[in-house]
């Protein structure tokens, strides 16, 4: 089968909107599309490319093709959107001619993100920092999870291990993007394009799913208000302002690079006063703000997004 011009792949840190990506695919009625569909087969190769094991990838590739088939015996156009994949685009792409969409967030938003799912919760337990670790227990004893949550080798591991979860968490944000751009860098000029969640907007969009390869029909009206239904807009965090000097330290340290390079305030002191017009933690700690939440009608939202994606089928692309 001919897969030139028919694979799209959207990847990133994580928490940082391919799963908003893939419900706008699942409205357009030429794309198949996907979320981190198979996360135990995903999570091993990039645990392999990650500490450069010496694993071949046939069987890994062999899975996503029977995957891409079984898409485009149904679409016109596959599109998996899944941050577990961001360190396979060199294999990804020789194999099927893939294109790729890598979407990128604020950090601070990351890092709160992660954290509130656990990432790094206690230390990892390693003898010799210079391999690879071995299973760490994880919630659930979930083998994907403990395959997804990268750590350092080498002299820096001891470092790395006795930082906070927000510093680690951080580490993590910048390492990872890292070496998905050095991956990315590899492939032909015209294969990847970087998109700032920030800047994702209906005309972004467009733009984007034109480059991977199809022709998007999701309109304005629709794309807002999916977009008014993401579900993680309402998580409560553990906000910038809760923050210990010793996170602020470490956090501020390792995202700084990527930070930069993208044009996202990373200093948490410009943070709290673009958001709460003060840099002293404390006072805001103290003040009555109250987190954000869920409006009423939160779920009517998703209801009427839900509703969107079921009626999909019935564009008329003729």
């Amino acid at each position: 089968m001919e897969y030139q011009g028919k694979v799209g792949f959207v990847i990133g840190t994580g928490r940082c909107g391919t799963l908003f990506y893939t419900k706008l695919g699942e409205l357009e009625p030429g794309v198949a599309a996907s979320h981190e569909r198979f996360p135990l087969n995903e999570t091993f190769h990039r645990y392999c490319k990650w500490y450069d094991l010496p694993v071949d990838s046939e069987g890994f590739l062999q899975a996503k093709e029977r995957e891409i088939r079984d898409d485009l015996k149904r679409a016109v156009f596959s599109l998996e959107a899944s941050p577990h994949l961001s360190l396979s685009v060199v294999e990804l792409h020789e194999r099927f001619g893939a294109k790729f969409i890598l979407l990128v967030r604020a950090p601070h938003e990351v890092v709160s993100s992660f954290l509130k799912k656990g990432f790094y919760r206690q230390p990892y337990v390693v003898k010799d920092p210079s391999l690879a670790p071995s299973y760490q227990q994880m919630p659930k004893d979930l083998f994907e999870m403990f395959l997804a949550r990268i750590a350092p080798t080498g002299p820096f591991f001891p470092v790395w291990n006795s930082m906070t979860p927000i510093g680690k968490i951080a580490w993590f944000y910048r390492a990872y993007t890292e070496k998905t751009l050095e991956k990315l860098q590899t492939l032909p000029q015209g294969t990847y394009k970087v998109v700032r969640i920030e800047d994702f907007d209906h005309s972004a969009y467009l733009e984007a799913s034109r480059f991977l390869g199809y022709e998007p029909l999701v309109t304005k009206e629709t794309f807002q208000a999916l977009a008014d239904s993401r579900p993680h807009s309402f998580d409560k965090k553990r906000n910038i302002c809760q923050w210990t000097d010793r996170e602020i330290v470490e956090f501020e340290e390792q995202v700084a690079p990527i930070a930069q390079r993208f044009g996202y305030p990373f200093r948490i002191d410009d943070l709290m006063k673009s958001t709460y017009g003060t840099t002293d933690r404390e006072q805001v700690r103290q003040a009555t703000v109250p987190i954000k939440s869920g409006p009423p009608f939160w779920r009517l939202r998703k209801t009427t997004a839900s509703f969107l994606s079921r009626m999909s089928s019935l564009v008329d692309v003729s």
